[in-house]
């Protein structure tokens, strides 16, 4: 017993020591932040798919005055097919 109070009083006093001894560790500090780049773009929504995509990937046209964003050509196309309808009808 007295063998197990002398090995911790000697571990207790090598840590204290140590402690002592080497300068002190770095505080576990958060990582700095970087700073906020502003947005280089915006998301947008094609009318037809309704699909949000990166306003600069898109496919600009001007409907009535009105500036839309598609997605592809694909989307494009057939929305312009179904104002056309509608119009008709």
């Amino acid at each position: 017993m007295r063998l197990l109070i002398f090995l911790f009083l000697f571990y207790l006093a090598y840590r204290l020591i140590k402690k002592l001894m080497l300068p002190g560790q770095p505080s576990a500090k958060m990582p700095e932040q970087e700073p906020l780049l502003p947005v280089d773009d915006v998301m947008v929504k094609d009318p037809y798919c309704e699909t949000y995509f990166p306003k600069r990937d898109g496919i600009k046209k001007v409907i009535k005055g009105q500036t839309c964003y598609f997605c592809s050509t694909e989307c494009r196309d057939e929305y312009l097919e179904r104002i056309e309808q509608s119009e008709r009808d």
